[in-house]
């Protein structure tokens, strides 16, 4: 990891809904139609550079994006997020995620060289985690618990993993699209693996996720990967070991405590809480410059949110964040 002459910063969810222009744009185009069209997302996608000065753009895609030609109905409903028309409840199902050419998602490929000529900083590409993915596609939709998950991955322990591997397969096809296409570094958000306990992660995702970077390593050695989950303090060693080159984590594990974890070789993402930077005023100041206190000296150090940023957030608060943290100088 190479030093920098500042503390970089960029956000999880930066480009979107809490912007005036994309809330204009969507009046008349959904979330996936934005998506699938390569010049609105790339305008989206570079909408944070341009109006806060941020260190990286990510696409504009959602996680359930490398599904679209898959079999799997789905819609992206607004402060639900991915609603599955077909549920997977049996090995028929998960059949019916049949095995498709990549081209068929081109319009991301496209999205990324768009991008590429309209921002002068690193632009992201990213993917789903394959145990995130598998949650939305048995429960339906974002659930409590996500029970019927759990319950496939205990009680049919073979179909879950059958699903797995086919997701498995899925994302490393569609990461390899997206760094074929130029993007400068990967993120896999599994969100939702933090609530597992650490034999359960061990047993049933694990695996899974170091074959997608070991995928990415083999393609380009010095890619930088991201792994980014919630509440993932119970499993952050074994999350260490996947071959990801930066650990992204949320508001409820302190930098210190990570650091202490992992050792001092692996980079830390995060991790103001996002309610914080919505609040605005006195506290996200006090905040932020406490984790960047807490971050001085910390090799491969990048300034986040410890998940995405919420749709009142007045955008006049994201530019004070990011003019604060390029303020502090280097800090790792």
């Amino acid at each position: 990891m190479e030093k920098v002459e500042r503390t970089p910063i960029w956000l999880m969810r930066q480009a979107g809904r809490y912007i005036p222009k994309y809330r204009e744009i969507r009046k008349t185009r959904s979330m996936m139609e934005i998506c699938k069209d390569p010049d609105l997302s790339a305008e989206v996608s570079s909408m944070p550079v341009d109006m806060f000065g941020v260190d990286a753009a990510i696409i504009f895609e959602d996680l359930m994006t490398p599904l679209v030609p898959s079999g799997i109905r789905f819609g992206l409903v607004d402060k639900i997020g991915p609603v599955i028309k077909n549920p997977v409840a049996n090995i028929n199902d998960v059949d019916r995620l049949g095995d498709y050419a990549m081209d068929e998602l081109g319009f991301v490929a496209d999205t990324i060289k768009l991008l590429k000529g309209r921002v002068d900083v690193p632009v992201i590409g990213f993917a789903g985690g394959p145990f995130t993915i598998s949650c939305y596609l048995i429960d339906g939709s974002r659930s409590d618990g996500f029970a019927k998950t759990i319950w496939m991955m205990n009680h049919k322990p073979d179909v879950f993993k059958v699903l797995m591997d086919k997701l498995t397969d899925i994302i490393i096809r569609y990461l390899k699209l997206q760094v074929g296409s130029g993007v400068d570094a990967v993120q896999v958000f599994d969100t939702w693996c933090g609530m597992l306990d650490v034999d359960a992660y061990r047993s049933h995702v694990a695996q899974n996720s170091k074959r997608i970077f070991e995928a990415l390593s083999a393609m380009k050695a010095d890619m930088p990967k991201v792994h980014f989950a919630l509440d993932s303090a119970r499993i952050n060693k074994h999350i260490a070991s996947l071959g990801c080159d930066v650990m992204s984590i949320d508001w409820r594990s302190s930098i210190e405590n990570v650091r202490k974890q992992i050792g001092p070789s692996m980079g830390i993402q995060g991790n103001l809480d996002p309610a914080i930077l919505a609040e605005g005023g006195k506290r996200m100041v006090d905040s932020a410059t406490e984790i960047l206190k807490s971050a001085e000296g910390s090799r491969g150090y990048i300034f986040n949110l410890g998940h995405g940023v919420w749709p009142n957030t007045d955008p006049r608060d994201v530019k004070r964040l990011v003019e604060l943290v390029h303020s502090s100088g280097n800090k790792g």
